[in-house]
């Protein structure tokens, strides 16, 4: 990239510089090669780059294009409705996320969230650009200033970690952590770990009523997704795994160590549907979502008398705060899911009405490095989009013709991410004593395993 001190150079020696006489074509091609952080000043130079440049849009579209991925069709309105005001908006990102005050950072936090999640609307994340910056951005310094504004981080985490004044920035924060995919959970001297706070919020009856459904929504009754329960969802389910992958052979996968690539949409193994709701396609065809294939899903759970000892063994905080953090080891389970569409039909008036309502059945099979007998269900279930535009999941483990569990669960990043679905399960029937815990599950496959075969009896979670 040309310096900015060439363009201050030639506006003070025009006269013996022949640059501002080149063809428009010529200086298109020069101007390719300025940082897009030095246009704004570029224009200051002189009265005629001044001109040249004002709303020049193939210039912004092409400075664009080489360092950031072409927008989708339907791209968030948040990253600009013009060229010039895209190249704007991540150029001023860039500089908010190099920038070393913490206060450059949060002074328009709700617009570095709402471009991140734009900039992760990405065609083809193994080629993405945009990807690619954000692997180089989230060092430390952003991850602290930026992931760890939540309620979870005022109890737990550090020094560096500032709980955000306001609920919306905490769940904004709470997203963004969701969406970076790698739970945060320091474990240093000076530092207090995440993971017992999560598990405190995940295991406490009080955030299971009617008003959140039993699942990851606000206590409100609106149907929107409390990312705070997700978050704490991810970091018990991540500690969990890696807790399971030091102390034995079973592996699952890179998913949950990988920055921002699985909450992108139509990620690895989903083949992208067709949104055309024709009853003429078959049903997969006409199954927004990507529900039929494979699926390894995590389970975790506190034994019965711990969860009871922790919920009703002593009065519950008189202002409403979090219970006292569980150290208490949980089980963890490691099922595959062979799931396929049954039927597709039109939204409710609760749903979202861009995109259908889709019916699924299937089986669970307990993996084989795992031992119980109470681990293998047939499956029905349901996805929808809710009012507020995210993919919410229900779904049922039927034991001997009976539903005995239910689960609810957001498919975090929207449609079809390698991510996959954070949520709880607990008694279908809300029981108010439980069980209820966490869980996830994420595709591995657009093909049903033939070897799950029939169910067993038995019942999962």
């Amino acid at each position: 990239m040309l310096n900015l001190r060439f363009f201050t150079y030639v506006s003070t020696m025009a006269s013996q510089c022949a640059l501002l006489d080149l063809p428009h074509e010529l200086l298109h091609q020069v101007l390719l090669n300025v940082d897009p952080a030095d246009l704004a000043r570029v224009r200051l130079t002189c009265a005629f780059l001044d001109q040249y440049l004002k709303k020049n849009e193939l210039l912004f579209k092409e400075l664009y294009l080489q360092f950031w991925d072409e927008p989708l069709e339907k791209a968030p309105t948040s990253i600009g409705p013009t060229w010039e005001t895209r190249l704007q908006n991540v150029v001023w990102l860039q500089k908010v996320l190099a920038s070393e005050h913490v206060h450059t950072k949060l002074n328009d936090y709700q617009r570095v969230v709402q471009l991140i999640s734009a900039l992760l609307q990405v065609k083809d994340p193994a080629t993405s650009k945009n990807l690619d910056f954000f692997d180089e951005a989230f060092g430390k310094l952003n991850l602290d200033t930026l992931l760890c504004r939540s309620s979870l981080f005022q109890e737990a985490g550090d020094k560096a970690h500032l709980t955000a004044d306001t609920e919306f920035e905490r769940q904004l924060s709470a997203k963004l952590h969701c969406y970076y995919g790698i739970p945060i959970d320091p474990r240093g001297r000076k530092s207090k770990p995440t993971h017992p706070w999560a598990r405190s919020r995940v295991y406490d009856l009080r955030n299971y009523d009617t008003n959140t459904m039993w699942g990851p929504f606000r206590d409100d009754g609106s149907g929107r997704v409390d990312w705070e329960m997700v978050e704490a969802i991810m970091v018990v389910l991540g500690f969990n795994m890696e807790v399971l992958a030091e102390e034995s052979d079973v592996s699952f996968g890179s998913l949950w160590a990988v920055k921002f690539r699985g909450a992108v949409p139509y990620s690895a193994p989903h083949l992208k549907c067709s949104l055309v709701n024709d009853p003429e396609l078959p049903l997969e065809a006409r199954d927004p979502y990507g529900v039929t294939g494979t699926w390894l899903r995590v389970v975790c759970f506190l034994d019965y008398h711990d969860f009871y000892a922790f919920n009703f063994g002593s009065l519950a905080p008189a202002d409403g705060g979090p219970r006292p953090p569980i150290d208490i080891r949980e089980a963890i389970r490691f099922i595959k899911l062979g799931i396929t569409v049954t039927k597709v039909e039109p939204p409710g008036p609760e749903d979202g009405q861009a995109l259908p309502v889709v019916h699924f059945k299937g089986a669970s099979r307990l993996m084989p490095a795992f031992s119980d007998p109470n681990a293998n269900s047939e499956l029905t279930g349901t996805v929808r989009l809710t009012r507020e535009g995210e993919i919410r999941w229900t779904s049922f483990s039927i034991f001997q013709g009976e539903e005995r569990w239910r689960s609810e669960g957001i498919q975090v990043g929207g449609l079809c991410t390698a991510r996959g679905v954070l949520g709880t399960w607990f008694d279908k029937d809300f029981d108010p004593h439980g069980p209820a815990g966490p869980t996830a599950f994420w595709k591995t496959s657009n093909e049903v395993d033939p070897n799950l075969g029939e169910p067993d009896e038995g019942e999962s979670l």
